[in-house]
């Protein structure tokens, strides 16, 4: 069996800093953005852009601190972007602004790049974090992925 080596740990914790803030700092960015440009969003639903303004706000907090205590850090990503898909996934599925039909708020939000694209990037965080938050705990009861070894037959 292979033996972990000294610092790999801490080696991949620095890849997972080094690919989740910049992702975090951009999906911040990007939530800031929707809520600046889109009148009709805060016209039609402002409860709505201001649960994305503080969903932006949350997300560059916490490209701040996964540097500064990443365990913490990326639970509360975790928990944080999964509640996000559901919010955004339910919006376009099933909430209809006033005077709006459902069908065509639906059609509105998916053809927003910028809805679509930040829909994304929580989907990449949620696989980012969930796999931080699990690799640790292989490594503390020594699973290690090696190939296969070929079985003798038992015959």
């Amino acid at each position: 069996m292979r033996t972990r080596e000294n610092g790999s740990s801490g080696h991949s914790r620095r890849i997972t800093q080094s690919v989740l803030t910049p992702i975090l700092l951009v999906s911040g960015l990007v939530g800031a953005w929707i809520v600046a440009s889109d009148r009709w969003l805060r016209a039609v639903a402002p409860s709505h852009a201001n649960g994305l303004l503080a969903f932006a706000v949350l997300d560059l907090v916490l490209a701040v601190a996964v540097l500064v205590v990443p365990r913490l850090a990326y639970i509360t990503a975790l928990l944080l972007s999964m509640i996000q898909v559901a919010a955004m996934a339910g919006d376009a599925l099933t909430f209809t602004p006033t005077g709006t039909l459902q069908a065509a708020f639906r059609a509105y939000l998916l053809g927003d790049m910028a809805f679509v694209a930040l829909l994304g990037i929580q989907l990449a965080v949620v696989g980012i974090t969930a796999t931080a938050v699990a690799m640790p705990h292989g490594v503390r009861h020594g699973v290690h992925f090696e190939q296969a070894r070929h079985l003798k037959s038992q015959r």
